[in-house]
Order: C-alpha cells, then structure tokens, then sequence
C-alpha cells in the first residue's frame, strides 16, 4: 500500500487512551483540590499548624503541608533578620506557622512563622503587663527617645512610655536635655491602663525631696530633745546664759 493511501490517524483511534488520560486527570485533580481545601480552610481561619523545614532555597525554606509544597521567606521566618547563610539551619525543624498565600489556581502557597511569634511574644507581654502594679519602682533602659517623651524597657519585653512632663520637676523642653538611649533610670510605674504602662521619674524626685524634708524634721526634732530644750523652763535657759533680772 502506497503512503498515500495509508489510514491518517483521527481522535477515534485514541479515544480509549484520551479517556483513561481525562479520568488520571481528574482523578488527579479530585485529590489536590481536597487537599487545598484543608489548606483554605486554614488560610481563610487563620489556624496555626505545625510543618516541618524541607530544604533551604533561594530567600527562604520550603515545607510540605498535605503533600503540597509551600514557601517560608527568610522574612517570615523568624522575629529577627535573618541571614541567606542561616537557612540551612532551620532544615529539619518544626516551625508553627499561618498561611498568609493560598492560591490553587496559581499553585502558591506560602507561609509565615513570624506572625504566629510575633502573637505569642504579644500575648506574653500582655500577661507580663497585666501583672504589673501601681508604685511599683525599678530600673529600666532608655530604648528609645521622642519628642514627648521616651520609652523605657523595664524587664521582659514589657516598655513604659516616660512621659517628658514626668521626666523632671525641672522645666525641660526635650527627654534628650537629660536622657540618652541606652541609659539606666530608675523609673516608678504610676498608671497601668489598655495595656499601656505610664512612668515617672519626677515622682521619685518629688519623694526624695520630700523623704529628705522629713529626716530633716525628725533630726531637728531629736537634737532639740537631746539638747534639753524641749524640758527645760524659760527661766532656766536664762540661768545658764547668765541672764539675771536681780
């Protein structure tokens, strides 16, 4: 038989073959899209899970959830910057991440752990915060200084705002007349409200004065008992200075 005579190939001679790809494909499909609806259903609940660190690539790490492969930027993996060269260090650890990108359309799914930290270290400070009371004095670092005020780390995390009206009893103009970042001050906390905590350095100054004052006052108190003044009559005192009205 001469080539052109010979049977061109139609669709109806693979029509077994393009039927069994068709039900691959869809069976194939059936099975990825539950598993990105476990994963929408998280995404859109903003539920924390538990993945554990593949490999290290280009910007970030990659993870598997469900058997779908995942991102997690060098950005979103920690609190803190961390470097192209410290990647491979988080291969193989279990990270408790949020998913911030959910696109099956895209096949994109990406990961953060930085937000789930970030809610955890806010939920501590709040309980740190809430445990905090009225009058209590200690020492803190200036961390940062703005023009009404600045703001002091007393300990754990937790930051009070010092207000530049509560900096002195002196009239300042700016905090940076009289403080600098980095430096120790003692601080005394005088209002805790919404999760804010309010401090005074003035107080403290106004009770030193004050405490100075009172001693002053028991000392004048107690040398004039003990030079006898207290008990001794008028007409005595005058005896022994020499006064005579003879």
């Amino acid at each position: 038989m001469s080539e052109l005579n010979e049977k061109i190939p139609s669709m109806d001679d693979f029509k077994d073959e393009l039927e069994a790809s068709f039900k691959e494909h869809a069976k194939t499909k059936r099975v990825d899209m539950s598993k990105w609806e476990k994963v929408l259903d998280d995404f859109e609940n903003k539920n924390t899970i538990e993945v554990e660190v593949a490999e290290a690539v280009k910007s970030g790490v990659t993870a598997t959830i469900d058997g779908l492969r995942a991102f997690i930027p060098a950005s979103k993996l920690s609190l803190g910057f961390v470097k192209d060269e410290e990647l491979k260090d988080y291969v193989g650890k279990k990270l408790n991440v949020r998913i911030i990108t959910a696109e099956p359309e895209n096949n994109k799914l990406v990961l953060s752990a930085r937000d789930v930290l970030r809610e955890e270290q806010e939920k501590a400070k709040e309980e740190k915060t809430q445990k905090i009371q009225v009058g209590l004095v200690t020492e803190g670092k200036v961390d940062s200084i703005k023009d009404y005020g600045a703001f002091v780390d007393i300990g754990d995390g937790v930051t009070g705002l010092l207000h530049v009206s509560q900096i002195s009893n002196k009239r300042i103009k700016s905090p940076s007349e009289v403080l600098k970042e980095g430096e120790t001050v003692k601080v005394q906390v005088i209002d805790v409200k919404d999760g804010r905590i309010s401090l005074s350095m003035k107080s403290l100054e106004t009770e030193r004065k004050e405490r100075k004052e009172r001693e002053e006052r028991e000392d004048f108190r107690a040398n004039y008992k003990e030079s006898g003044a207290a008990t001794t009559s008028l007409g005595d005192l005058f005896k022994k200075s020499g006064i005579s009205f003879s």
